[in-house]
């Protein structure tokens, strides 16, 4: 990826992730990331095509960060605590604005866009990764507790973008109320 690139995408994923995907324009987006504006239509020739690539791009960082941390684990147990760690440590950012592929489901409600696949596909591999780690917990309904699960994350998620009070011990609540679920294997 070229320099010019990388520099619009940050721009844009740092004022998309604050503000949302409407009330930010092109022109703010080219003047943040001090490209010409003939560059940035090289690299991206729509915002929406923008919107896509900053989605991606946010999409693997998440799953590689995610990842990263589970396979630091050895129990599905504390693989799956190792994903609330990352949220919990992502809320703690101070560029922390809530979750950009929720907010991309709120604004391109199309649901045929490729908009809403790219954020459809993010929240169901953390669905399917959390699922997998139930399984191997051996909940019979890990499918069923991923969603409940998942839940949990964005509604934490939600709630720190609007108090912005940290929800450190909410996580904690949060994490203590699966763990006791994990190990009492309620289906």
């Amino acid at each position: 990826m070229k320099d010019k690139q990388v520099d619009i995408l940050e721009a844009a994923t740092k004022l998309f992730s604050r503000y949302g995907y409407h009330a930010v324009g092109v022109d703010r987006i080219i003047a943040d990331s001090g490209v010409a504006k003939m560059t940035f239509y090289k690299y991206f020739p729509s915002k929406e095509n923008l919107i896509e690539s900053v989605l991606e791009r946010r999409d693997k960082h998440i799953r590689d960060t995610i990842n990263i941390g589970v396979a630091k684990r050895r129990t599905p147990n504390t693989k799956i605590k190792a994903i609330f760690e990352w949220y919990e440590n992502w809320f703690e950012t101070k560029d922390f604005y809530g979750c950009m592929f929720i907010k991309a489901s709120e604004e391109s409600p199309d649901i045929a866009s490729k908009i809403m696949a790219i954020s459809k596909g993010h929240k169901l591999w953390l669905k399917d990764l959390i699922s997998h780690l139930l399984e191997d917990c051996s909940i019979k309904s890990h499918e069923q507790m991923a969603i409940h699960v998942l839940a949990i994350l964005d509604g934490l998620t939600v709630r720190e973008n609007l108090f912005k009070e940290g929800v450190k011990n909410e996580m904690k609540f949060a994490w203590r109320y699966v763990e006791e679920t994990i190990n009492r294997k309620i289906d």
